[in-house]
């Protein structure tokens, strides 16, 4: 005999149909329940897909993975097994969706984990294998702690694929991470955190503090350097040109197509200590046995270095009269049309390079 007091079925959010789910229920009747019996039909055709005896202790359906499909909706009824086998009444049934769980890619972030400014637009690139659309997302910034630094505002997406927000006042060589939080129309919550480290090349007025004891005159005097990086792009083929803006090609509006025969050169290089300096550069599809990037100090008072890429490394290369000095990276295969960064640490007259494929 059915017991008059059926099963209150909570509300089933979306989820992804290949990660099941767990389904709640309240039942208050005073009958001692073994089990419970749970009944899905695809909306569309009224046909059941799934139905399971599951015991618990707890008001809960483990629904296992893979036992209805993505991107359908489905009517969900639940009822409680007795002691002596017997069942209560179907809840009332409940309606949800199936969606595949999306992915969301943080694109300023490169592949080491760097952002290049103190305000960076954060944008996530979200893709759905059934074209759920998003509702509402909302970006959040936590320290190298995760603990929360700033909620910023609930917002509607203008482009159904790229979510933005401009976080500004990061600190250079700080920790952070950054989250997107998104829910679809059909009331799927989903989420991407990463972490990030700014790293720009700015004025910075505590760059270098030394202090010098007089204690002939009893004072200290405390002197402040300012750290800099400048330079001036300027095109290979033509030394008096020092606009290049429209002398190269862009690619998805963050890569220079360098042709093989005009690469990029900085003229004018200086910085607080003008021999020493570091750097990195992310390339892609650059060809084999082709100098791809020159570096030349202020005034061609020094010594350029020229970058070559070869098969299975980099190699810097640097002329001076009669003399060719050639200081090699690591050795590691690089595949044609892939993407490394190198990186370059040039103290006094010598060179480190470090290759890494990405």
């Amino acid at each position: 005999m059915a017991d008059i007091i059926k099963p209150i079925l909570s509300r089933i959010a979306s989820f992804d149909a290949t990660k099941g789910t767990r389904v709640y229920y309240i039942y208050t009747g005073s009958r001692q329940t073994v089990a419970n019996n749970i009944l899905i039909k695809d909306k569309d055709t009224g046909l059941g897909v799934y139905s399971f005896d599951y015991t618990a202790l707890e008001k809960v359906h483990d629904l296992p993975p893979d036992v209805i499909l993505n991107g359908k909706q489905y009517l969900a009824s639940l009822r409680v097994k007795f002691v002596d086998g017997t069942y209560s009444g179907f809840s009332d049934e409940s309606l949800f969706t199936t969606v595949k769980t999306p992915i969301l890619d943080i694109e300023n972030i490169d592949g080491l984990g760097y952002v290049y400014n103190s305000d960076v637009t954060f944008i996530a690139k979200y893709t759905q294998e059934h074209d759920e659309p998003v509702k509402t997302y909302r970006f959040s910034l936590y320290d190298e702690y995760e603990g929360l630094i700033q909620n910023y505002p609930l917002r509607t997406p203008t482009d159904n694929i790229f979510l933005t927000e401009t976080i500004r006042g990061l600190e250079k060589s700080k920790g952070y991470f950054v989250e997107c939080v998104i829910e679809t129309e059909n009331g799927f919550s989903w989420s991407h955190r990463e972490r990030f480290v700014p790293i720009y090349i700015v004025p910075s007025i505590n760059g270098i503090v030394q202090t010098n004891t007089n204690s002939d005159e009893g004072f200290v005097r405390i002197t402040a350097g300012l750290k800099q990086l400048l330079g001036t792009q300027v095109r290979a083929t033509d030394p008096n040109d020092t606009y290049i803006s429209d002398n190269y090609e862009y690619e998805d509006k963050d890569w220079v197509v360098v042709p093989s025969d005009n690469p990029l050169i900085f003229r004018g290089l200086n910085m607080n200590r003008v021999s020493d300096f570091v750097m990195k550069v992310w390339c892609k599809d650059v060809p084999i046995d082709s100098m791809f990037l020159e570096i030349s100090p202020k005034d061609d008072t020094g010594v350029p270095i020229q970058l070559w890429r070869h098969e299975d490394r980099i190699v810097a290369v640097k002329k001076h009269a009669d003399v060719t000095s050639r200081y090699c990276s690591n050795i590691m295969p690089i595949p044609l049309n892939s993407e490394f960064m190198i990186y370059a640490k040039v103290i006094e007259h010598r060179v480190d390079l470090i290759l890494k494929t990405l």
